[in-house]
């Protein structure tokens, strides 16, 4: 495994890091036995990784992480959770909402303190709201001791143009953020990464491969759906090569592994994200995210050809 720093944090991070959320929910999706969530979890370490994400929302996935790691010696992993601010569509009006939803997530996971707390999926219109309501007491648990760092997530769907990432990273009061990021979605290189890189954040990436690309039919179904949208002309995609890599003359790598290297190639970028509820999908993640990196001219094609598109999904 591959490890890199969290920015200011100065945790050491694994390159691939465990998603509990996304369309797999570490298998509760797909209605997997609980034990098998367990070893997926355990699987998930033995490979080097060592950065897990969760979250209230995510169902069931801090009890999973909570049963898997029963036993682990805490200083094995980094453990990061999330607040969600809202109700519905409005922001929770009792700034303790922070502080219960945090020792509710201590409980269930069985710990002692949370590496990361960061605030979920924050929209760029109630940003100052959100902050100015919890931040006093998420510092007052960082004083207690029941967190170590304070970070924030975008809405990947909402907010395809970072717009409060932009606003809250120049602010220089946040340790780490959570970013979509990848091929389909390339705008953040132009900003986000260089604010975090010059504030010192930590950057978890999201989503790089998600609903889109997470094998050559889907990529191609979405490829055929933007250019029915006029995003995309003149692709030369195939169901061998889907990105249409093979232009640039090299060796083509598989759409996942290529999704996944390009998440990685930025130094600004710590971890990269990856969800499953299938042990042999975890092992083929983990390959293609240490697999050698994209060269320079793929890295030009992909920015040439999709650096334009904010993809949803």
């Amino acid at each position: 495994m591959d490890y890199r720093t969290l920015g200011r944090t100065g945790l050491r991070v694994s390159l691939a890091g465990l998603g509990t959320g996304g369309p797999a929910r570490i298998g509760q999706s797909a209605g997997l036995p609980e034990a098998e969530s367990h070893r997926l979890i355990r699987e998930a370490l033995d490979l080097g990784i060592n950065l897990l994400d969760t979250s209230p929302a995510y169902g069931g996935s801090e009890a999973l992480l909570g049963g898997a790691l029963a036993g682990v010696p805490r200083d094995r992993y980094v453990l990061a959770t999330k607040f969600p601010p809202y109700q519905g569509k409005t922001v929770k009006q009792d700034p303790q909402d922070l502080m219960r939803s945090l020792e509710n997530s201590l409980r269930v996971m069985g710990v002692d303190y949370i590496d990361v707390l960061q605030y979920h999926g924050v929209r760029p219109e109630s940003y100052r709201e959100v902050v100015d309501r919890f931040q006093p007491v998420a510092e007052e648990a960082r004083r207690q001791g029941k967190i170590g760092y304070i970070g924030i997530t975008e809405t990947a769907a909402n907010d395809p143009e970072h717009r409060m990432l932009e606003v809250a990273l120049a602010e220089g009061i946040w340790d780490t953020c959570m970013i979509k990021h990848g091929i389909l979605n390339q705008r953040a290189a132009q900003r986000v990464l260089p604010l975090a890189e010059e504030h010192g954040v930590g950057v978890f990436v999201m989503a790089s491969v998600r609903r889109s690309l997470r094998s050559a039919e889907e990529a191609l179904a979405t490829f055929h759906e933007m250019e029915a949208q006029g995003l995309l002309q003149d692709l030369a995609a195939t169901p061998e090569d889907p990105l249409g890599l093979g232009q640039v003359g090299q060796p083509v790598p598989s759409v996942t592994r290529a999704a996944y290297q390009f998440a990685a190639q930025s130094q600004a970028v710590s971890t990269v994200l990856v969800g499953t509820g299938n042990i042999e999908h975890l092992r083929q993640n983990v390959a293609d995210i240490l697999s050698p990196g994209l060269s320079q001219e793929q890295m030009a094609y992909l920015q040439r050809t999709y650096g334009h598109l904010a993809w949803p999904t």
